[in-house]
């Protein structure tokens, strides 16, 4: 949800806000490109994503404590190695908080995390 966030956050104070986006598009692919980096870049710094990997594939235990040394959501680092194809989309999945509106959230089963 945060990377969704900041990355239509991005289009809006890179593209400003009347860009209409039409996929296919050359240009528009370009700016989803930049809009990606910017909540990438926004939600994890660069030099901090880069020693998160440094040493590889990071366990769920480093993957906590990185989250707590720089200040965000254990889940929102999962959601970016899960996106970067770092983690598989079975792992991780407990670290991430469910938001439900209206209705209690259904029990959520993790197979390898």
């Amino acid at each position: 949800m945060w990377f969704t966030f900041f990355h239509e956050a991005g289009h809006v104070l890179l593209h400003g806000k009347r860009a209409v986006f039409i996929e296919g598009d050359g240009a528009a692919d370009e700016k989803e490109h930049e809009a990606n980096r910017f909540a990438a870049d926004l939600l994890i710094p660069p030099a901090a994503w880069r020693s998160l990997l440094a040493t590889g594939r990071p366990n769920l235990a480093q993957v906590q404590a990185f989250a707590r040394t720089i200040g965000i959501a254990p889940g929102i680092v999962v959601g970016r190695l899960q996106k970067e194809g770092v983690f598989d989309h079975k792992i991780g999945n407990r670290l991430k908080r469910r938001l439900c509106w209206g209705t209690p959230c259904p029990e959520s089963v993790e197979s390898a995390g």
